[in-house]
Parts: structure tokens; C-alpha cells; sequence
């Protein structure tokens, strides 16, 4: 736009009017508005009016448009704990990208298995607000099993996880010997538990239950007329002689015997 601008502060020795084209956005569609140029010795302040055509109409409605706050969506969907024996309550909560509107903002939830981890079918953020919470109820479960916890909200759908377990595998994981080759051998583990004996008719416990955490040793003993050739490298199980315990994971190791 073009627009006038005449000092409206003391006089200077020398007065001077210039009219260039500059652009202005304002947030009211005011045709008078103030400058301030501190770039001079002193700051000179500048009054300008827009030309009466640009003070109202599609124009400064644009304008306002342009500087308006954006409308709330949903930004995230969390969880108080992701990993839980069913039947523990949780507790949910959605944030928003900035405060609810007058009247308060719908978030819709869904879970999508619920027989594992249900929700109500929405929660709303009161107005002024950027969070809520709700609650997710868990159930028991014979097995371990993880459900989405969906939100949706201003076109805007996102989720948090939770894994219910069952409560024997929420505090033990397991280690289990694979047979490997065809020779013989013995494979035990520190703390006991394991001594699987590996033949052609495998016999004796190759699998066992420890504490989630426990650092088991396993060691591979050869058989008469048999060597050792050492471990398959299976997930969990990279080293045999230091194995982590995870928490309702069993993890497996395979050693190969083989005939001299």
C-alpha cells in the first residue's frame, strides 16, 4: 500500500514529508498506526494513514486473518506407565497445541485392543486448557499384549502404547537351549536352572525361569567323542556368558556340537 508519513514528534531543524509504498499488516484494520525508527540519532516517531480503500474490506480482513491465533489440535497422547501386570490402572493424558477455545475441546479415544487396555469414547479439554486426563483400564490377560491408545482432535490422530502382562511374567523372563549339531554336550547355566544334556534324544531342563535382570552364565560342555563349536548368535543371546534376563521374554541360545 502507499502511505503518508508526516513527524509527529519535535521538529527537527530541517521537515521533511516522504511518501513511499511500503506494506503493513494490522490486527484491528485501523487505517492509522505509529512507527518508531531507532535507527537515527534519536527515535523520530511517524504517523501514517492508509489510503481509506485499504481501511476496510476483503483486504483487512486478510490481514487479520494472517495474524489470528491457529486453532487448537491435539499434539500428543502419553501414558503414566507403558509396561504393566493387567488389572493396574493407568493413566492417560492428551495435550493440545495451544489452549481450548470457548466451550472446551473434544479429544477422541479409541483403543485398538481392548480386551487387553479400554478407554471412554472421548475426553474433553476445558476451555483455557491445554491438557487432560483419563483413564485406561487394564485387563488380565493370559499373555502378553499391547494396545494403542488412539487420540484424535483438530484432523490431528496420534498414540501412546501399553503392554499388559500377565503378573507371573511381569517379574521373570526365561532362558531356552536350541539342540545344534550332531555331536554331544551339556550345556548348564549360573545361577542354576539349566542342564540340558544334547544328543540325539535331548534330555534333562533346557529351559528356566529367572528374575527380570538376572545376568545368567550359560557354559558348553562337549561329550564324549564330540567338540564344541560354539554358539549360533541369536537375539539376546550375542554372549552367551552374560545374558540379561527380560522382563516376560524368554530368550534362546543355540550351541553346535559336532562329531570328531
Amino acid at each position: 500500500m502507499t502511505a503518508e508519513m508526516s513527524e509527529v514528534g519535535p521538529t527537527p531543524p530541517a521537515r521533511t514529508s516522504h511518501e513511499r509504498p511500503i506494506g503493513m499488516i494490522t490486527t484491528n484494520s485501523s487505517p492509522r498506526f505509529r512507527l518508531t525508527l531507532t535507527a537515527l540519532a534519536a527515535a523520530v516517531g511517524l504517523l501514517c494513514t492508509a489510503p481509506a480503500a485499504l481501511a476496510s474490506g476483503p483486504a483487512s480482513a486478510a490481514s487479520a486473518a494472517q495474524v489470528a491465533a491457529s486453532p487448537a489440535s491435539l499434539a500428543t497422547v502419553t501414558v503414566s506407565a507403558t509396561d504393566v501386570v493387567g488389572g493396574t490402572p493407568v493413566t492417560g493424558t492428551v495435550t493440545l497445541t495451544a489452549v481450548a477455545p470457548a466451550g472446551g475441546l473434544v479429544v477422541t479415544l479409541t483403543s485398538d485392543n481392548p480386551q487387553a487396555a479400554a478407554v471412554a469414547a472421548s475426553i474433553t479439554v476445558a476451555a483455557g486448557s491445554k491438557s487432560a486426563t483419563f483413564a485406561v483400564s487394564t485387563n488380565v490377560v493370559p499373555n502378553p499384549q499391547s494396545a494403542l491408545i488412539i487420540g484424535n482432535a483438530g484432523q490431528v490422530t496420534t498414540y501412546a502404547i501399553v503392554t499388559v502382562r500377565p503378573a507371573s511374567q511381569f517379574t521373570t523372563g526365561g532362558v531356552s537351549i536350541i539342540p545344534g549339531g550332531t555331536g554331544r554336550g551339556t550345556v548348564t547355566s549360573q545361577p542354576a536352572g539349566i542342564n540340558c544334556v544334547i544328543g540325539p534324544n535331548t534330555t534333562g531342563t533346557c529351559s528356566a525361569s529367572f528374575p527380570a535382570g538376572t545376568v545368567v552364565k550359560l557354559t558348553a560342555r562337549a561329550g564324549a567323542g564330540s567338540k564344541f563349536d560354539g554358539w549360533r548368535g541369536l537375539p539376546g543371546c550375542g554372549d552367551p556368558s552374560r545374558i540379561t534376563v527380560a522382563r516376560g521374554t524368554t530368550i534362546s541360545c543355540q550351541p553346535s556340537f559336532s562329531l570328531k
